[in-house]
């Protein structure tokens, strides 16, 4: 699978917070072999240096995760059991927010143009 770069911030359903809390996705993310994560919702997945790389950081607030600064380098599968990890389950109900240009697309749109689009 092609690796791509991206920069992207990860909201609910309607730019809402996601479905789940800090301490919920803490708990799954560690589960992912070589996720590092940090108390202050920052976190590292290294698979294979320069081509599967996951960084980012979580904000809560009120007991939910607001939003996901999301940033790497990686396939598509890395990418959807990243995201499978965080939420718990389905990621489709996502919302992305791809950086630089800020172009707002569902879940759904951003991986069907993975293939296709180089987001850095």
């Amino acid at each position: 699978m092609q690796s791509r770069e991206f920069h992207a911030y990860l909201y609910g359903p309607d730019r809402k917070p996601l479905e789940t809390s800090f301490e919920s996705a803490k708990e799954r993310l560690e589960e992912l072999p070589g996720l590092f994560f940090e108390l202050d919702g920052s976190f590292a997945w290294m698979q294979e240096r320069g081509s599967n790389e996951i960084y980012g950081i979580l904000y809560d607030a009120g007991g939910r995760i607001q939003y996901c600064d999301l940033h790497g380098k990686c396939p598509k599968s890395a990418l959807l059991r990243f995201c499978s990890a965080l939420l718990g389950g389905d990621s489709f109900s996502l919302e992305v927010l791809l950086l630089p240009g800020q172009k707002l697309q569902d879940f759904q749109e951003f991986v069907k143009a993975w293939d296709e689009t180089d987001y850095s």
